[in-house]
């Protein structure tokens, strides 16, 4: 800005509002000419404005101290485009609403791209592979191969949709493997930075949608235990707003797109987790059950009980599907594991008695409960009266749940063959 004292310090304090005129005279038959042609700049806290870019005379003028300086030179291209911009638009009709003007703006700057395009294949060194004849300065088709144009998300500058084409690469998009309307252009990709939303997967070098990568967010620093009682579900939201507050190893970092899977990264048991992937470096503790089919990050097994069942001898963890192990829903007292109850039992020291035994069972999710919480009050299931665990607790269990099915599939039935004698009577 010419104006130093008051260019914000941050993108954050003032936005800068452009108002683009010009006008029109019909002195000659043919197009109209662009009598004059300005854009005014100011910031959303002025009034007046700051600034004019005069494309007659190719200045920029300073209102508020009354100085003029010719246009950089790196910006000529710049005002080039946006003339030919208008002159185009000068053509167009008028009289439109906001959403119709910025509708017909971006399909006249697209079709100006397309003809940049073509123009800039025209002064390659591979012109001999262009038939002039066939040109076509205004299709939205290469002039090479004849496939469809691209264009960039952001800016709409145009190239060959054929990696094969030589056309590709004037310029080179970058374009999202599963979603073909995806496409930005490097300059706009730089420009985007952390933000950028294509990136190039590391496992097979495509550009794939930021948003479908997996993403390591950094394991949590310090994380205390947290007050709760065992498998309570008022510990997850205390859990997840722990991890949000807490300091992290590392900023986050890419991993692969859906396709890929690279080597090291893990996908957490709880689905309330730091991060929905974990990178290798993050991955390196954590507790997997003898089954090796679950894993759980280390900061979720110790918090979150719902995940691992231990045994209470060799302490070693348990998914909650395996049959080695059984936990009490209600106290969440576990019995001894298949190899330590065999052991015991060869000792016959008589310690198996200080574990639970497990009598009884929700009869919907199976879930055990021990001899000591047989006498507590429970959920009933509203058809039969059968016991029902606490996540149970508003539904029927299911032997009630099939008799239902089964009597509602023979209304189903009863119904259809009523509808089949009405049908054969008339």
């Amino acid at each position: 800005m010419l104006d130093s004292p008051n260019e914000p310090s941050a993108v954050d304090e003032g936005k800068h509002i452009a108002t683009l005129g010009y006008a029109v005279s019909q002195e000659n038959p043919g197009p109209p000419d662009l009598s004059s042609l300005v854009i005014h700049f100011r910031l959303s806290t002025q009034v007046a404005t700051h600034f004019v870019i005069a494309f007659s005379d190719l200045q920029i003028i300073d209102m508020v101290q009354n100085v003029c300086i010719p246009i950089p030179c790196e910006l000529t291209s710049v005002v080039a485009d946006i003339y030919e911009f208008v002159v185009a638009r000068s053509t167009s009709c008028r009289g439109l609403n906001s959403v119709e003007e910025c509708d017909l703006a971006r399909r006249i700057w697209k079709q100006l791209q397309v003809k940049k395009y073509h123009k800039r294949l025209l002064q390659q060194e591979f012109i001999d592979d262009i038939d002039l004849t066939c040109l076509r300065p205004g299709s939205p088709r290469c002039s090479i191969c004849d496939s469809n144009l691209i264009h960039c998300k952001s800016c709409q500058v145009a190239s060959c949709e054929s990696d094969d084409c030589p056309g590709s690469s004037e310029p080179p998009l970058a374009r999202c493997g599963r979603h073909q309307k995806e496409v930005l252009c490097f300059s706009c990709l730089e420009e985007q930075g952390f933000m950028a939303e294509l990136e190039k997967c590391s496992g097979c070098k495509s550009w794939c949608c930021t948003r479908d990568m997996s993403l390591c967010s950094g394991h949590p620093v310090g994380i205390q235990p947290i007050p709760g009682l065992p498998s309570s579900e008022s510990v997850i939201p205390d859990l997840i707003v722990t991890y949000a507050q807490s300091a992290r190893v590392h900023p986050p970092k890419r991993g692969s797109c859906m396709e890929c899977e690279l080597p090291g990264w893990r996908i957490c048991n709880n689905a309330f987790c730091w991060s929905h992937t974990i990178c290798p470096e993050c991955a390196s503790g954590g507790v997997t059950c003898l089954c090796q089919e679950v894993w759980a990050c280390d900061p979720c097994a110790e918090h979150i009980t719902g995940i691992f069942i231990r045994c209470p001898r060799c302490n070693r963890p348990f998914c909650c599907s395996c049959s080695y192990v059984d936990e009490c829903q209600e106290c969440h007292s576990a019995n001894l594991c298949y190899d330590c109850a065999e052991e015991e039992s060869d000792v016959g020291d008589g310690l198996m008695a200080e574990f639970p035994k497990f009598v009884a069972s929700c009869g919907s999710c199976q879930a055990k409960v021990c001899d000591r919480c047989m006498s507590h009050s429970a959920f009933a299931c509203a058809g039969c009266s059968q016991r029902l665990c606490q996540s149970c607790r508003k539904s029927l269990c299911d032997d009630c749940k099939q008799w239902l099915a089964s009597d509602d599939e023979d209304e189903t039935n009863e119904g259809a063959d009523a509808g089949l004698n009405v049908e054969v009577l008339l």
